[in-house]
């Protein structure tokens, strides 16, 4: 019997996302034979599609570039020409290779679904999902007609794998999508993370980690305001900023910047609380991280992070934007290194469970052999 291919799409290759799910999908279907497409390598060669996808952005979004609505590589990405000749060259890639078992997509900004092929999506985010964060947030959505594109990437899909059940709800109730052609399968971490037995780890410090690039999206400055509140009170607490580059003057904050993976791991190894109050966030992989190193969580309940964290259990969950609540939750568990660590144990627990690659791949692989059994 000929070996089954699965042609895996993804948009790029470099995203720690993608090797990840590479060696998931290898790991989950070791019987067949997955081949990946790296869609940017193909259409960044043809130097007339990049010259005609400029106009296309120029058209579709110049003013909002110009008027700093939105970002260039973003709408660059998100045009309908764009979207239409990836769309042709997934179907003309596909043309190449026989025995394909299905296609597999990672994320939903391009649809390279094949005629007569089941064809699966895993994303974290769709664009309306936007429209579900922070009040405070201004959302400047793409052009109607790029949505449209969007919902049809939906249509196309036999099953939608989601790492979150806000974007399972997000597809369903703005999308129109069938309940029962989605599954939420969650995700796992990027980043190599060291074994660990939650017993053994020392919660008396009041050792508080951030770790996030963009600071005002991942509320940073709500942090540090919250941090001044807390300060009062808990005199030798610490906060440590990792990732971002920013200049902050107050006793018992450290700001390090970018570290290595390795040095990471060490930052999560010291810390006894992990809080990053994003104010906008598809997923957040640093708050899996933050659980498989065995941390209490306080964050933002928006997104994804319901799912990750249970008030009273392995966490605080506050209202974007809100520093006095963000204050209070904090105190809790700084007040508490018992409360620390029986969160924190919680948050381990939860990482075993779901947040890793090893059940993602089982989750993934049990929906696809249901889908395939069933016959449809």
């Amino acid at each position: 019997m000929p070996v089954k291919k699965i042609l895996h799409f993804r948009i790029w290759g470099d995203p720690p996302i993608a090797g990840s799910v590479e060696r998931m999908l290898r790991d989950s279907y070791p019987e067949d034979a997955l081949e990946v497409i790296t869609l940017w390598e193909r259409v960044k060669a043809d130097k007339c599609v990049l010259l005609r996808n400029l106009w296309a952005v120029a058209w579709e979004y110049g003013f909002d570039i110009l008027s700093g609505r939105l970002k260039f590589k973003a709408a660059f990405f998100r045009t309908v020409y764009l979207f239409r000749y990836v769309q042709g060259l997934a179907a003309r890639i596909g043309a190449q290779y026989e025995d394909i078992r299905f296609t597999f997509q990672l994320q939903s900004i391009f649809d390279t679904h094949l005629a007569g092929i089941p064809n699966f999506i895993y994303t974290d985010h769709t664009h309306l999902a936007n429209l579900q964060y922070s009040p405070a947030i201004r959302v400047h959505l793409y052009s109607a007609e790029w949505i449209a594109c969007e919902k049809s990437i939906y249509m196309h899909a036999d099953r939608i794998f989601t790492r979150s059940s806000n974007i399972s709800n997000s597809l369903t109730e703005q999308y129109g999508v069938p309940e029962s052609r989605v599954r939420c399968i969650y995700a796992g971490a990027n980043t190599p993370l060291p074994s660990l037995d939650p017993k053994g780890k020392d919660y008396r410090a009041r050792a508080i980690l951030f770790v996030g690039l963009d600071w005002q999206r991942k509320g940073g400055p709500q942090l540090v305001d919250a941090f001044r509140q807390v300060y009062e009170h808990f005199p030798d607490a610490t906060l440590t900023i990792v990732g971002s580059q920013v200049s902050i003057d107050h006793p018992g904050i450290t700001v390090v910047g970018r570290v290595s993976v390795e040095d990471l791991n060490r930052y999560y190894q010291n810390a006894t609380i992990f809080c990053m109050p994003s104010r906008n966030e598809p997923f957040g992989v640093v708050f899996v991280e933050a659980m498989a190193h065995a941390l209490p969580i306080v964050a933002a309940r928006i997104g994804a992070l319901p799912d990750m964290v249970t008030d009273g259990r392995n966490g605080y969950l506050v209202q974007a934007g809100d520093d006095d609540a963000l204050a209070e939750a904090l105190e809790k568990l700084l007040e508490s290194e018992e409360r620390r660590a029986q969160f924190g144990r919680q948050s381990w627990r939860l990482a075993q469970e779901r947040y890793n690659w090893n059940a993602v791949g089982k989750a993934l692989r049990k929906y696809t052999d249901d889908y395939f059994k069933a016959g449809i």
